[in-house]
């Protein structure tokens, strides 16, 4: 047979197959499908198998690289902190407890304000955007309807 189904042209030697040989050959053909199917399956499985195990490998590392890189950070922070303490600690006659206050006073300070600095940043723009979004709406509106909602309110508040 030809890959379409259809029987090749016999050589003159070939005899056609009686019909238990002919089944006898289909369920061996039948059967290498199955075994070619289950090795194509299995390999995709282990393909996906592996590719997880990878990821899995470069997450762990990642997140051990970032957590070496945090505490690097810190170390450094705590050191430089410390320092800048000790240093007013010496200016302020020796009384250490006073430069870890202005410093740790300091820097809680200039946190909070860089978090209100932040949210109200975050606050003006969204509100930006959304008046935008709005303002682009409308025109809209008005090019598709001649006249848009807030033409439509002044004339009913009008009325």
């Amino acid at each position: 047979m030809n890959t379409n189904g259809a029987r090749a042209s016999r050589t003159p030697g070939e005899q056609e197959l009686s019909p238990p040989e002919a089944l006898r050959r289909l369920q061996q053909q039948i059967e290498a499908l199955q075994a070619y199917f289950t090795h194509f399956v299995s390999a995709k499985v282990d393909s996906f198998l592996f590719s997880s195990r990878q990821l899995a490998l470069w997450t762990a590392l990642g997140i051990m690289g970032l957590l070496a890189l945090a505490g690097l950070i810190i170390t450094a922070m705590v050191l430089l902190l410390g320092g800048a303490a000790a240093g007013l600690g010496l200016l302020f006659g020796g009384r250490l407890w006073l430069g870890q206050v202005v410093v740790g006073g300091g820097l809680l300070s200039l946190l909070a304000l860089a978090i209100i600095v932040g949210m109200r940043t975050w606050q003006h723009r969204s509100r930006q955007q959304k008046v935008q979004q709005y303002d682009e709406r409308q025109l809209q509106q008005r090019t598709a309807f001649g006249r848009n909602v807030a033409d439509r309110a002044t004339e009913d508040a009008s009325v």
